[in-house]
């Protein structure tokens, strides 16, 4: 349970909260199990604070300093935490669900297994973090940089990825269907048997990204360049890759069936790997 002398203190609000916390600064506040929920919190500094398992629904904590912080299972449903600093903060299996973190500091975080359904991340700071298995269906991370961050295995469905900077991300296994990721910066993200069904990658960047073994059916990808792609064994049936950039893209095993594309992208592609053309099906696609 909670330091109780710690928790007096902060019920006091932030302000007498932050002068404490100046005065001793070598005190690791004790927080677990609190219940703060739909509190004032704002710009309170509860850097390295052990929150396991708070109550901190519908709590604001915009621009609230959390650097550190351990958040392991806690509650913070609805909760405000814009412009709030979880850097390197431990956010394993916490309910985030539909919390608003515009423009907040993610870099590094813990996020595995975080549910963050319909949560608002955009423009966040999520370098580095890890996501794995984390569940994000319909989150917003528009303009959001994730560059080198982990969703292995996360659930993405419907969510806002467009504009977002996702280079070097690892997203094996993801389940990206009907995701928007229009104009985000994808290059060598690694996205082996994500699922992409129905996806928006107009004009995304996905040069040199790793989409072997991935179903790409009706995914759309025009405008998109996808130089030096490995779309191995890909399904990309009814998919639309007009004006898209295949070139040394390797499509050797890929599945083209009824596919929106050019003969002269199709022959820029097989030059990736000369040897796996027999493979390639493109039977019935569709060719101007």
């Amino acid at each position: 349970m909670a330091n109780e002398e710690h928790l007096d203190i902060l019920k006091q609000g932030a302000t007498a909260w932050n002068a404490w916390r100046g005065s001793n600064p070598d005190v690791t506040p004790d927080l677990r199990h609190a219940n703060r929920q739909a509190t004032d919190l704002r710009e309170a500094n509860l850097s390295g604070a052990i929150l396991q398992r708070a109550n901190l629904q519908k709590t604001d904590l915009g621009s609230a300093n959390l650097e550190h912080a351990d958040l392991y299972e806690a509650k913070l449903q609805r909760a405000t935490l814009d412009n709030a600093n979880l850097a390197c903060a431990i956010l394993q299996r916490t309910n985030l669900k539909k919390s608003s973190l515009i423009e907040s500091d993610l870099r590094e975080a813990d996020l595995k297994q975080a549910k963050l359904e319909s949560a608002d991340l955009s423009r966040a700071n999520l370098s580095g973090a890890d996501l794995a298995k984390a569940e994000l269906e319909e989150a917003q991370f528009s303009g959001a940089e994730l560059e080198g961050a982990s969703l292995e295995e996360a659930k993405c469905i419907r969510v806002d990825f467009s504009t977002a900077r996702m280079a070097s991300a690892k997203m094996n296994e993801a389940d990206l269907q009907l995701s928007d990721l229009r104009d985000s910066d994808l290059r060598n993200v690694q996205l082996s048997l994500a699922d992409l069904k129905g996806a928006d990658l107009r004009r995304a960047n996905l040069e040199g990204a790793d989409l072997s073994g991935s179903y790409l059916r009706g995914a759309d990808f025009q405008g998109a360049s996808l130089v030096g792609a490995n779309l191995h064994g890909a399904d990309l049936q009814r998919a639309n890759l007009q004006d898209a950039n295949l070139a040394d893209a390797d499509l050797s095993g890929a599945d083209l069936a009824e596919a929106y594309c050019t003969h002269a992208q199709l022959d820029a592609a097989q030059n990736a790997n000369p040897e796996g053309i027999n493979d390639l099906s493109v039977t019935d696609s569709q060719v101007d």
